[in-house]
C-alpha cells in the first residue's frame, strides 16, 4: 500500500519497549509523516496538553498507566476524538471489545508487518470511530499453591523473517535492533525473576508481557508461548505452581537465543 497519506500527518506513537520504538519509528519516519514517541500513558496525556495529533498508537501493557486508563482518560476528561490504534501481544474477542469499550478505533496485534501497519493507519485517518464507553472494574482473588519444575530442554528456533522485512536489507540496523534485544532481554527476565521472587504476580505479568512484545519481532516462537503463559497465568491466578519451572525454562531457553543470535551477528 503507498503510504503518500502520511505526508504532512503527525503521529503519538505510545510504547515502552525500546525494540519496538525503534522499529515503528523506522517504519514511519520515510512516509513524511512527524511523530514523538513516548513510554507510558501519563506522557501521551502530557503531549495532548501540548499539542494536536492526527492519530496515536498506543501501546497496552506499560508503566505509570496503561493503553486502556490513558485512553479512558482522553476520551472522557480530555473529549479528545483523535484515533487511537491500540498495539498488543495478547489479545483476544473480549480484550477489543474491551479496548473499543474505553474508546479506541481498531487494534494492531504485534508483530505487524509494514502492510498491515499502513492499512490501519489509511483506515483510520479517513474514517474516525467513537465506541461507546463503559468503566469495568476487575476484582483478583490471590491464591497460594506448591511449586512444581518441569524445565522443557528442546532448543528454540529463531526466526528473523519479519526483522529482515522491517529492515528492509538494511543490516546495520538489523543489527542494532538484535542487539537491543540481546541488552534488554537478560533485564527484563531479571524482573520476572525479582517479582517471582515476592509474589508479586502483577509485576510479572507485566514483565512477561514485556519480554512477550520484543520476542515478537525476534521472533522465538517456543520462548514466546512460554513468557505468554507466565502472563496468563498471572493475570489470571491459575497454576502458579508452574511459574518456578517456566522461569527456568525462560532462562535456559534464552541462553540458546543468546548463542544463535551470536552466530547471526557474525
Amino acid at each position: 500500500m503507498k503510504n503518500d497519506f502520511l505526508i504532512g500527518k503527525r503521529i503519538l506513537i505510545a510504547e515502552d519497549d525500546f525494540v519496538n520504538q525503534k522499529l515503528i519509528s523506522h517504519s514511519i519516519k520515510s512516509t513524511g509523516a512527524s511523530f514523538d514517541i513516548v513510554g507510558n500513558g501519563k506522557e501521551v496525556i502530557e503531549h495532548l496538553k501540548l499539542g494536536s495529533y492526527d492519530l496515536i498508537l498506543m501501546d497496552i501493557n506499560m508503566p505509570e498507566m496503561d493503553g486502556v486508563g490513558a485512553t479512558k482518560y482522553i476520551r472522557n476528561t480530555m473529549k479528545i476524538t483523535t484515533p487511537i490504534i491500540s498495539m498488543t501481544g495478547w489479545s483476544n474477542k473480549e480484550d477489543i471489545q474491551k479496548f473499543e469499550k474505553a474508546g479506541m478505533n481498531g487494534t494492531l496485534s504485534k508483530p505487524f508487518g509494514l502492510d498491515v501497519l499502513f492499512k490501519t493507519l489509511h483506515d483510520n485517518l479517513i474514517l474516525i470511530k467513537q465506541p461507546e464507553i463503559k468503566e469495568e472494574i476487575i476484582m483478583i482473588e490471590k491464591i497460594e499453591e506448591g511449586e512444581e519444575e518441569i524445565i522443557d530442554l528442546t532448543p528454540p528456533t529463531v526466526d528473523l523473517s519479519l526483522l529482515n522485512e522491517l529492515s528492509e536489507s538494511d543490516s546495520e540496523y538489523k543489527k542494532t535492533i538484535i542487539h537491543m534485544f540481546l541488552d534488554s532481554m537478560p533485564e527484563t527476565i531479571k524482573q520476572i525473576e525479582e517479582a517471582y521472587e515476592v509474589k508479586n504476580y502483577d509485576a510479572l505479568a507485566k514483565a512477561a508481557h514485556y519480554a512477550k512484545s520484543s520476542l515478537s519481532v525476534i521472533n522465538v516462537e517456543d520462548l514466546r508461548a512460554l513468557v505468554a503463559k507466565l502472563e496468563l497465568n498471572c493475570k489470571k491466578m491459575e497454576n502458579l505452581h508452574e511459574l518456578k519451572g517456566l522461569i527456568k525454562t525462560v532462562k535456559v531457553k534464552y541462553e540458546m537465543v543468546v548463542k544463535i543470535l551470536d552466530e547471526e551477528l557474525k
